[in-house]
């Protein structure tokens, strides 16, 4: 568990503002994937790319209980994962309590699907897309990844990542109704259930890397572990990850950090 946050999310700030100054000709900023203000992403790509045509992609959905932060505070994570030859491209999907959660969910699955669209324009490989999202963005990546979960325009996943990297991630939403967290996102019972990936399949070709910090609450930990057991009787590639000596917060510096077993364990994917 960890106490006042303050100190992490401005160090994301921080040096996510000193990666975006240095990436030059190779960030691009603001992509719209839809017509809504909110729909933009940040695109980061290799400075020393493969073939072209050949670049693994990763989308990541950032965290903040679905009413806070945005791409901008998780720059800080793009250097790593362009270090190991992917192009890495980070999303916003618009906050509560101006957008519900199932515009999030469509947002989310229409930019994975503008980047499949739209790969060859930068050179991406489409065989190889993965998704990572932390906390709430792993909880809106893992419902975008189950068909069964409608989000707001009814929509459909049309390009399929090979792998999701969900970290610290929240899959049953009952807990998160009964909560101060629900007062600007509206919840039901019957809602929350309704977009709970703990209750639904995901697709079984997307492989799936759950992730969880040592030190994240026991109710973390308790989903984490639920919702790989559920997933784990229909999906035939999925890994449960403990990270010792890590919480809620402090678990992206190693998912930033080259240098880490965890780093290292998630991107040799590229080289599959």
């Amino acid at each position: 568990m960890v106490g006042d946050i303050t100190p992490f999310i401005s160090s994301y700030t921080t040096e996510s503002q000193r990666v975006r100054d240095s990436y030059g000709p190779h960030l691009i900023t603001d992509l719209s994937y839809g017509a809504n203000v909110e729909e933009t992403l940040d695109l980061f790509l290799p400075a020393m790319p493969g073939p072209l045509g050949n670049i693994p992609l990763l989308i990541f959905a950032h965290g903040g209980y679905w009413q806070q932060l945005s791409k901008n505070e998780h720059s800080f994570l793009a250097t790593a994962w362009t270090t190991a030859g992917y192009a890495f491209a980070s999303i916003n999907y618009g906050l509560a309590p101006t957008s519900n959660i199932p515009q999030m969910i469509s947002r989310c699955r229409r930019a994975i699907n503008w980047l499949g669209e739209n790969y060859l324009h930068y050179g991406l490989d489409k065989s190889s897309i993965h998704v990572m999202g932390h906390s709430a963005g792993a909880h809106l990546l893992a419902c975008a990844i189950s068909p069964d979960i409608l989000d707001h325009d009814r929509s459909t996943l049309l390009t399929r990542p090979q792998r999701a990297i969900l970290i610290g991630g929240i899959y049953d939403l009952e807990p998160i109704s009964q909560t101060y967290v629900n007062e600007p996102l509206g919840l039901s019972i019957e809602s929350a259930r309704a977009l709970s990936p703990q209750f639904y399949d995901t697709d079984p070709l997307v492989a799936l890397d759950i992730v969880y910090a040592e030190y994240e609450t026991k109710e973390f930990i308790r989903q984490s572990k639920a919702y790989t057991e559920k997933c784990s009787t229909s999906t035939p590639h999925i890994e449960l990850t403990e990270v010792q000596g890590r919480h809620h917060f402090d678990i992206m510096y190693d998912i930033a950090n080259t240098d880490t077993a965890l780093f290292q364990q998630l991107s040799v994917y590229a080289d599959k």
